[in-house]
């Protein structure tokens, strides 16, 4: 593929492939391991009693928090492997990101909320 200016034999070439195929993996497995925690989330109001959710609310208590490991993983590779497109997207979208996060904390301190009530 040297013709199109990408030498694969060379880690300047290969590297940057690399980086780019791990970080879509873990935010592939991010949405599909996050996307069992929102689905039983938008299920919760279809329960018939509260240990119908209590239920579905520990079915998902082990994997919950774990799952946004993926998301951790998926932007720290983007700061190691681009440095400059992790600068321009995260300063672009900050506050989104910002809302987000917290998103995410509110979300776990309800599900522990949840346990203690």
């Amino acid at each position: 593929m040297s013709e199109l200016g990408v030498d694969l034999m060379s880690p300047g070439g290969w590297l940057p492939l690399a980086f780019a195929l791990v970080m879509a993996l873990s935010m592939l497995a991010y949405v599909i391991l996050d996307g069992y925690d929102l689905g039983v989330g938008a299920l919760l109001n279809s329960a018939d009693s509260i240990e119908q959710k209590d239920i579905m609310i520990a079915s998902i208590g082990p994997f919950w928090d774990a799952n946004e490991t993926w998301l951790v993983l998926g932007v720290g590779v983007l700061l190691v492997g681009f440095p400059m497109a992790h600068g321009v997207i995260l300063g672009a979208l900050y506050l989104p990101v910002a809302l987000m996060l917290v998103a995410l904390s509110l979300r776990g301190v309800a599900f522990d909320f949840r346990v203690k009530a």
